[in-house]
């Protein structure tokens, strides 16, 4: 507990955490400090709590039930549930803080939002689900095919592009692979795990958009209750770190920490050494946001050793050529539907904008197959967001004399503002265009701008 520093000569003070929100009373009730987020789920200020009696604090319905009375009482820990005044629900955990003589002399209290620890609670359940089923499959990880099933590599940027990743594979440093969601960055990180002296080791991947802060470091170095961690199962093998742009700063900082020096602390509280081989991958250039000083420089000169930037498909009209036919290939064998491309149909497929990549294009060849009913597909099969845009003449669209790019920007724009009208949610809109739902975000947010 000294790292509360209650320091009885200052009456009254502010915690200096902006993270976790911790507020001390003493024996009497009265809020002797206070965190700087303290507070703000109820409707008030740290500094106004300073001061305050936890017991007018209940009368005035600020916190209730009050936790300082239950721990003075039981004199051990409790838990529970507050209403607050804005209709959320705070999960408060208080801790006593004995004197010399055995008696409470202060209360330590730690409160954190209902709806987090639900969100958290079922991240575990599936991560602790993922963890059984790596470890079961972990030998097949152990080796992997020298080209993945289905590799297209068809247009220049691609084949550069993979090319340079696999002559960076014995390097045996990190790699940097940025570009658009759905370009193939984990292909990619898989070719080069697979072409390397680690090939013989596991191959994992930690989505940093997706796991919460709060369990990022538990993730990679596991936990006291003999939890495996991602750099343990990962030892001599490669960690693949997907959308590490989207890491909070203080983790950047960790990250960085560990990774310069080869250690990480385990939950027993001693460093261990590590030896795994790091590829990460982003959607931007990494050097801008180091610029504007949302990700950390130090982490950045630790990674950023052999950049490879993966293009959108847009650009790679040589790989979408290829890989239509391909996709179809492969949902047709596996829904038992043999069907053929009209022409009308490849070429609109070929100056489709594909926002969403590979990843996109492979949504919209399954959707053709499992729902038409003719065996040669035309421009009618296309789902139906698809088909809209599709259908429309050139003075429908407003040609103009404009650039293809903005002709098809338009068309974007007018498909996301009739599924907005069509679905609810941005996670249904998503569903239904077969491209991620911050995808859907971003580009309603641009086009409201526009």
């Amino acid at each position: 507990m000294s790292i509360f520093s209650i320091n009885p000569d200052r009456q009254f003070e502010i915690i200096d955490s902006s993270e976790e929100d911790l507020i001390v009373t003493n024996r009497d009730g009265v809020i002797v400090q206070a965190s700087r987020i303290s507070g703000r789920h109820y409707g008030v200020t740290p500094e106004s709590l300073l001061g305050q009696s936890v017991y007018d604090l209940e009368r005035q319905k600020v916190f209730v039930p009050a936790i300082t009375p239950l721990v003075l009482k039981e004199k051990k820990k409790v838990v529970l549930v507050q209403e607050t005044p804005n209709g959320t629900r705070e999960l408060i955990l208080g801790f006593p803080l004995f004197d010399e003589a055995g008696e409470v002399e202060y209360v330590i209290s730690y409160s954190c939002e209902w709806s987090e620890l639900v969100v958290i609670q079922g991240y575990l359940s599936e991560l602790e689900a993922e963890m059984a089923r790596m470890k079961e499959e972990l030998t097949l990880l152990r080796r992997e095919a020298a080209v993945p099933e289905g590799l297209v590599l068809a247009s220049r940027p691609t084949a550069e592009a993979f090319a340079r990743g696999l002559e960076a594979a014995e390097l045996d440093v990190p790699i940097l692979l940025y570009g658009e969601h759905g370009t193939g960055k984990a292909t990619l990180a898989r070719e080069i795990h697979g072409n390397s002296g680690r090939s013989e080791g596991a191959f994992l991947t930690l989505d940093c958009r997706t796991v919460p802060e709060a369990l990022f470091e538990r993730e990679l170095a596991g936990e006291a209750d003999e939890k495996i961690g991602m750099l343990q199962v990962a030892e001599g093998g490669t960690l693949y770190l997907e959308g590490i742009d989207r890491l909070s700063p203080h983790l950047q900082n960790r990250l960085a920490g560990w990774l310069k020096e080869k250690r990480y602390p385990s939950p027993e509280g001693v460093d261990v050494p590590f030896d795994v081989r790091i590829i990460a991958s982003a959607e931007g250039e990494l050097s801008d946001a180091v610029q504007d000083g949302t990700f950390s420089r130090e982490l950045f000169y630790l990674i950023h050793l052999v950049p490879i930037e993966l293009r959108p498909l847009m650009e790679r009209k040589e790989d979408l050529a290829a890989l239509i036919p391909r996709l179809l290939d492969e949902f047709c064998e596996r829904h038992g539907k043999p069907r053929e491309l009209s022409q009308p149909l490849f070429d609109y497929l070929m100056e489709c904008p594909w926002p969403g990549n590979i990843d996109e294009l492979r949504n919209v060849m399954e959707r053709l197959v499992i729902g038409s009913r003719e065996p040669v597909l035309g421009v009618d099969d296309l789902p139906m967001e698809y088909r809209v845009a599709a259908g429309s003449s050139l003075s429908d669209i407003g040609v103009d004399g404009r650039p293809l790019p903005l002709i098809l920007e338009s068309v974007e724009k007018r498909v996301l503002k009739l599924a907005k009208q069509r679905y609810k949610t941005t996670t249904e809109m998503a569903k239904q265009l077969g491209i991620s739902q911050p995808s859907v975000v971003r580009k309603l947010k641009k086009y409201e701008e526009d």
